[in-house]
């Protein structure tokens, strides 16, 4: 773990956001998902680790550089901005993994079957 903050808080986002990219990888067929959501979050981790590692390398220049020193500023503002761009893009992979598991579990009540909020009703009466 880095000792900065903002690095910290990206090593957290892309391991959640890795393990998500996984379950759309491991689950588009089983809910007929294409590959563009779990390509689009694979972008946007690939876009966050390259800024984070160029905002570590840039913070630990500027003791060596004097380039490095007037870069380190305008690194961490790409590094914010592509932990954004991430933690937007997961949240819409999140979303959308919620909102086809719904539709699977309220699918399952298909034919011969009382519509979902029927029986969600009587069960919630008793």
């Amino acid at each position: 773990m880095s000792p900065i903050p903002l690095l910290q808080e990206a090593d957290e986002l892309l391991s959640q956001a890795e393990s998500v990219a996984t379950v759309l990888a491991e689950k588009s067929e089983e809910l007929g998902l294409d590959v563009q959501p779990e390509t689009l979050l694979r972008a946007a981790i690939t876009g966050a680790r390259f800024a984070a590692d160029a905002y570590l390398a840039m913070s630990a220049g500027p003791k060596r550089s004097t380039t490095a020193a007037r870069l380190v500023g305008e690194a961490k503002a790409r590094c914010k901005n592509k932990l954004d761009i991430l933690r937007r893009r997961l949240t819409r992979s999140i979303s959308r993994l919620n909102q086809l598991m719904d539709e699977k579990v309220l699918g399952f009540w298909g034919e011969g079957r009382p519509p979902f909020p029927q029986v969600f009703q009587a069960a919630t009466n008793h």
